[in-house]
């Protein structure tokens, strides 16, 4: 009986520590901007990959959609470009395959959770930066050290890793030639229309287009 009661203890135990420790790095995460959890970055990514959470229960409706667009280009001729946008037609193919769409479902899910965190990556490089700047740690900042920050940061993330390993299924799945083993991939914000503006929205080529990040050249097959 003693055993049990000192088992059950220790359970009890490493469950409230585990939930305190749980909820201890995600107070600290969600705070504002402080020296401890910019100094934390890298490791607030690697928390969030393995333990996603996503406080939207009282978020507006989003103001954009997500396009995904892998650019595979030649050694040949690097002048050449295939393009390729995945997000607008995986959409319509869930759609039209729905309620039978499990497939496209859970790729959806994977592709939207990786573009999620590129933007949350983006958002928390951007506030680190200014961070430094507000609190004299650098000495200026402008927009081209803001992208080649957040690009270098993005480009070691596993939700990029995941979207460059999709570009290999794109790739495979569109016959792209073997000549064509770099791409390049960006991702872009199509606005959304408000409800009472949509009847003067209706075409995309009217739409405000406006991309957020772009890899650099990467080696398709030997990353």
């Amino acid at each position: 009986m003693t055993h049990y009661k000192i088992n059950t203890t220790f359970f009890r135990s490493t469950i409230i520590l585990c939930f305190g420790l749980y909820w201890t790095t995600t107070i600290v995460f969600v705070s504002p901007d402080n020296y401890i959890n910019v100094s934390l970055l890298k490791f607030k990514h690697k928390f969030e990959t393995y333990f996603y959470q996503q406080w939207g229960f009282f978020a507006p409706p989003p103001k954009y959609n997500d396009r995904l667009y892998y650019y595979f280009i030649s050694d040949l001729n690097n002048e050449y470009v295939l393009r390729y946008e995945v997000i607008e037609d995986l959409q319509v193919i869930k759609s039209k395959k729905a309620p039978f769409n499990s497939t496209e479902d859970i790729l959806d899910y994977i592709l939207s959770s990786s573009l999620h965190a590129v933007n949350d990556g983006l958002v928390a490089v951007k506030e680190s930066l200014e961070y430094e700047l507000n609190n004299g740690l650098i000495e200026a900042l402008n927009d081209s050290v803001i992208i080649e920050e957040g690009r270098n940061f993005i480009q070691q993330i596993k939700s990029f890793e995941t979207l460059f390993n999709y570009g290999q299924i794109v790739a495979k799945k569109n016959s792209v030639p073997k000549d064509f083993n770099k791409v390049v991939i960006e991702i872009s914000h199509v606005e959304m229309p408000k409800f009472y503006s949509r009847s003067e929205l209706q075409r995309d080529s009217i739409k405000s287009e406006k991309v957020i990040f772009r890899s650099d050249t990467i080696s398709l097959f030997n990353p």
